[in-house]
This record gives C-alpha cells, structure tokens and sequence, in this order.
C-alpha cells in the first residue's frame, strides 16, 4: 500500500516536527496500532496452544485415521487465519501485505485444495507467522504495560498525591555525587567538578503535582511514539511473511 510512503513523508522543519510530536494522540492511525498491539499477546497464546495441539493430535492419531480430519482442519484453519493476519496487518498499519495472485483450487475440488495448501510456501509461512506472535506479542504486551503504567501514573498525579507517596528517594537514601571531567594539552591540564545531592522529595503541593503531570503528558507523547514505531516493526514483520500469502479460500467461495 502507498499508505507507508505517504506517512514517512513530512516535512522535516521545527514547526512540522513539534506539530507531528504534539499531534500524535489526535491521529486515528496511533489507536488502529494500539488496537493491534493490544491484540498481539492474547492471539499468540491462543496460536501457540491451538496449532501444536491440533498438528500433533492430527499426526499422533494418523495412524487409525482419526487424526487425518484433525490434521486437514488445522492447516486449512492455519491458512484462513494466515489470510485474517494478513488482512488485518494491512488494513490497521502503515504497512504493505497485500494478497497473493496465485491461483487458488478452490473449496470445491479438495483434493487440488488440499494438494496446494500442503504444498505452496505461503502455508507453512503462515505457520511461522502465526507461532511466532507469541514472542512478538509479549514484547508488545510488555511495552504496552510498562510505557501505559509510567504515562498515567504521572499524568494522573494530581488526583491522588494527598493519599499516596509520589517522589523521588535515592536507594540509599541521600547520595552526593561530585562528577569531574579532565582536559590534558600539553602541559596544561583543566578540571571540571561539579557536586551535587540527591536526596528525597515527595509531592506536597498542588503546583508540584501539575508540574509531574505535565511531565508525564510529554512521557504520553513519547509513549504514543514509541508504540507507533513499535507497529511499524510489527507491521514491517506482518508484511515479511505474510505478504503475497494466499486469499481466504472461505471469502472467495461466499464471493463467487
């Protein structure tokens, strides 16, 4: 799709840039890759307990014929989900996957269906694809978590700072730290030290709690980025191994 070359397109002037940082949260395209990061880690797991579990009981029960239907229905599923990913990768991110245009048996003649389906690239690529969200959706799911958590809590600091501590205390409690640079030229040699403490502070006031709030609206922002850029890996990872895949063979026969 043109939609990624449109997108990276901007102008690389200060006012364009601030205005590109500020307006991230009124563009729909951030919340279609939220949507679809939400959605990585839950799908995975169901993918990594569905497909080993439905290949392995169709092989293991193979040999008194009972696992072959098993086994058929899980790569046709396979297949159809490989096409649903597809489908959403390229219809929810800045990405390229479109579908294949290789012709397709269709439901109507399963022997040539079934033929193609256990041969052609595009299915065991969807297999791949589909086993491997699992590690792609709990880095998303990780990054959602952490990135959300640190956001709103500091967004949302003048709602509860009278009730809970919020602030900042050192480990060990206060800390002085003296850095020093050192310039050597010749036989002159120049130090810079500058001491300073860290020591504890609390929000106390209404003014210090706007100003963590306003803190943490910038540290949405940035978050808003940081999911944006991480959608695009994902997008980029969708449109790698699903792209070119196969049509869903349910949607071309209800079409027909």
């Amino acid at each position: 799709m043109s939609r990624l070359v449109s997108d990276l397109r901007f102008s690389a002037g200060p006012r364009a840039l601030l205005r590109r940082f500020l307006g991230v949260p009124l563009r729909p395209q951030t919340y279609a890759n939220l949507l679809y990061l939400s959605a990585l880690f839950p799908l995975g797991i169901t993918y990594v307990i569905l497909l080993p579990l439905g290949f392995g009981l169709g092989i293991g029960l193979s040999v008194i014929l009972v696992g072959l239907p098993l086994f058929v229905a899980t790569l046709l599923g396979v297949r159809e989900l490989t096409a649903l990913e597809r489908y959403a990768a390229d219809r929810l991110l800045v990405a390229d996957a479109p579908a294949g245009d290789a012709e397709v048996p269709p439901l109507t003649e399963p022997v040539a269906h079934l033929k193609h389906a256990l041969t052609t690239l595009s299915t065991w690529k969807g297999v791949a694809f589909l086993l491997s969200k699992v590690f792609v959706g709990t880095a998303a799911f990780t990054l959602l978590v952490v990135l959300g958590t640190l956001s709103l809590s500091l967004l949302l600091v003048p709602l509860y700072y009278r009730s809970v501590n919020v602030g900042v205390r050192p480990v060990s409690g206060e800390m002085n730290v003296a850095p020093s640079v050192e310039f050597a030229l010749q036989t002159w040699e120049i130090g810079l030290t500058i001491p300073f403490r860290l020591t504890t502070w609390y929000v106390t006031t209404l003014p210090e709690a706007l100003a963590v709030s306003a803190f943490g609206l910038v540290a949405t922002l940035v978050s808003l980025h940081v999911c944006n850029f991480a959608a695009r890996a994902a997008g980029w990872y969708a449109s790698l191994l699903v792209g070119g895949t196969d049509r869903s063979a349910i949607r071309r026969t209800l079409d027909a």
